[in-house]
């Protein structure tokens, strides 16, 4: 009969720690998680057609083109473009293209800002002024430079004088011509370029850029095809 309280005493003791548990339990704050948020990750594709004005030979030139791609995550931008000189003249002509990777800045208000890189091929055609020695088995093209077209035998200093005696080359004469010689190249070209991009409305941007045209594996035309240019383009996204 001993054991009975013993036992009584062990329940009750068992209870009120049971008790006090769900007490406890019942007071605990419950837990809070923070709003589930969702954010839809933006790729589409975006058209242009681009127009830029560049230093090209020491000259003006304006270049036509557009450029497109796919736009990843709203800030990497893969695709291609393509340029052609819009003013172009039979010793001046200029067009090229290639792949274009870039990244744009996430935006700010209505403003975006980026850089791209274009890597590519490309041909030109340029004049220059040469003197041609007429006569002779082979003509030969010396004195290679720059300047005003002329045609014809180069005049002889002196008015009313008696005419030099011409260069023979063997029993021939050999005349001096001066006279317009163009010159074509393939080339390689990397254009990287700064851009600043504005949304007007909806999917429609305005984009101005910088960038600086450098060449690579010319030959007769060398480095009158690398030049500074500006461009304004308009995208169209969807």
């Amino acid at each position: 009969m001993r054991t009975l309280p013993r036992m009584v005493f062990g329940a009750a003791v068992a209870l009120a720690i049971l008790a006090a548990s769900s007490a406890r339990a019942q007071n605990a704050p419950a837990p809070t998680n923070g709003p589930l948020v969702l954010e839809r990750i933006h790729d589409g594709w975006v058209i242009a057609p681009d127009f830029k004005v560049t230093d090209f030979d020491n000259r003006t030139g304006e270049l036509a083109g557009a450029y497109g791609g796919r736009l990843i995550d709203g800030t990497l931008f893969i695709g291609g473009a393509g340029y052609w000189l819009a003013n172009s003249e039979r010793d001046f002509k200029l067009g090229y293209g290639g792949v274009i990777v870039g990244w744009q800045s996430p935006e700010y208000g209505r403003i975006r800002f980026g850089g791209r890189g274009l890597v590519g091929a490309g041909q030109a055609t340029l004049g220059f002024d040469a003197g041609i020695l007429r006569g002779g088995p082979v003509p030969s093209v010396v004195n290679a430079g720059r300047g005003d077209i002329r045609f014809g035998v180069t005049p002889q200093p002196g008015r009313g004088a008696a005419p030099a005696p011409l260069p023979t080359r063997g029993n021939v004469p050999v005349q001096t011509l001066r006279a317009r010689v163009l010159g074509r190249d393939n080339f390689l070209v990397f254009e990287p370029q700064a851009n600043i991009t504005a949304r007007i409305a909806g999917n429609v941007s305005v984009s101005c850029g910088a960038s600086y045209r450098a060449t690579a594996q010319t030959g007769v035309l060398r480095d009158r095809l690398n030049g500074p240019g500006a461009s304004l383009a308009i995208q169209f996204g969807w």
